[in-house]
């Protein structure tokens, strides 16, 4: 099955057992021939560091901000989420569940905001988790980061990184077995500290300050942010854990 997405480099899936925060249900309640699938989106890894000229290495998590290293310490995360979508083969046949999306999603909260849908019982193989990113003509963004980028000399400016495109993430996660027995949790974890895997310190210098701000849009330091917006798209792995029901 032919699939067209950006990939997402700082995505991993992780279906895990969490207490469930801000739950919206999209869906019946599941009987015995069926479980719940609550979606949520939360990031990690918030400090990154970066390479010193303008190679494509770089963007590796490191526990500390040094003088002699320039980094990028990301403070605030939040998601407009058009929906989420369970992609499988059930019995040999593509099988699909989509949800309504979340809005305003605070991607640093401890107990991330939940949308649930109802999958059928069966066993499911091929299965993929997709996050769906859509372009606004408003002022409310799919995805907007702030944070403080911190030069060699120890020196700090603000940055903001202002995403507007539509993008599918993609993760991969093992074949999976429903019984109606447990529901689920399908959490997708963003890994903040690959965004500027292949970003330069020295790009990062060059850039166009806006209000003393270190502003990155498809229209205001666009190298930088198709540079960001390709190690966006790529994935990582994915474990499931199923809850009580």
């Amino acid at each position: 099955m032919k699939k067209t997405y950006l990939s997402l480099f700082a995505f991993s899936v992780a279906l895990s057992l969490l207490a469930i925060g801000c739950t919206k249900n999209s869906s019946p309640t599941p009987t015995d021939t069926s479980a719940q699938m609550a979606f949520a989106m939360q990031s990690d890894n918030a400090l990154a560091t970066l390479a010193s000229g303008n190679g494509s290495v770089g963007g590796g998590l490191t526990t500390f901000a040094a003088t002699s290293t320039a980094s990028v310490a990301w403070t605030t995360a939040t998601a407009n989420i058009s929906k989420f979508k369970f992609e499988a083969k059930k019995a040999g046949v593509a099988f699909e569940v989509v949800s309504s999306g979340l809005v305003n999603v605070d991607l640093f909260a401890t107990l991330p905001s939940t949308i649930n849908a109802t999958i059928v019982n069966g066993t499911y193989t091929n299965v993929e988790l997709h996050v769906v990113l859509a372009k606004s003509t408003t002022t409310t963004l799919p995805f907007v980061l702030k944070g403080t980028y911190t030069t060699k000399a120890g020196n700090t400016v603000p940055i903001e990184f202002d995403f507007n495109d539509d993008a599918e993430i993609v993760a991969v996660a093992n074949d999976l077995t429903i019984d109606g027995k447990t529901n689920l949790l399908a959490k997708v974890s963003l890994h903040l500290s690959q965004l500027l895997a292949n970003v330069s310190a020295q790009e990062i210098d060059q850039t166009v300050r806006t209000n003393n701000t270190i502003l990155i849009t498809s229209a205001i330091n666009p190298t930088v942010y198709n540079k960001i917006k390709t190690d966006l798209m790529l994935s990582g792995g994915s474990t499931i854990v199923t809850t009580a029901k």
